[in-house]
């Protein structure tokens, strides 16, 4: 969806998620205009960032996919992404030591899963 929006609009787009896969479209087959800064999308909510805010990392689709005329715009985002990606580094580290901290789930007594009992694999 997000390079259908992207191409649509002529429009950078963010799709922000809370949990899964974040990431930035661009338009595949356009140069970026003198601010792409002024281009940018939150799939059809505009959101204003603030100027170097962190985005996620350029969908893969756009680097296999793209024109060499578009080949410029993730080159004016490089460094919000490499910010983006240290802070999901962070939070990654910072999740895992609070697992670390929680006991383990003991399932043995648990009744939930007995409606399974009855299939036959």
């Amino acid at each position: 969806m997000g390079h259908l929006i992207a191409c649509t609009y002529d429009m950078m787009c963010i799709d922000l998620t809370r949990y899964g896969f974040s990431e930035t479209f661009f338009p595949l087959r356009t140069t970026p205009p003198t601010n792409p800064n002024d281009r940018i999308m939150c799939h059809f909510v505009q959101v204003y960032l603030k100027p170097g805010c962190p985005i996620p990392p350029t969908s893969p689709e756009w680097a296999l996919h793209h024109t060499e005329t578009a080949d410029t715009w993730q080159n004016h985002f490089v460094d919000m992404m490499h910010d983006f990606e240290r802070l999901n580094n962070i939070e990654k580290e910072s999740n895992a030591e609070k697992s670390r901290l929680e006991p383990p789930i003991d399932l043995a007594g648990d009744s939930s899963f007995d409606v399974f009992s009855s299939f036959k694999v």
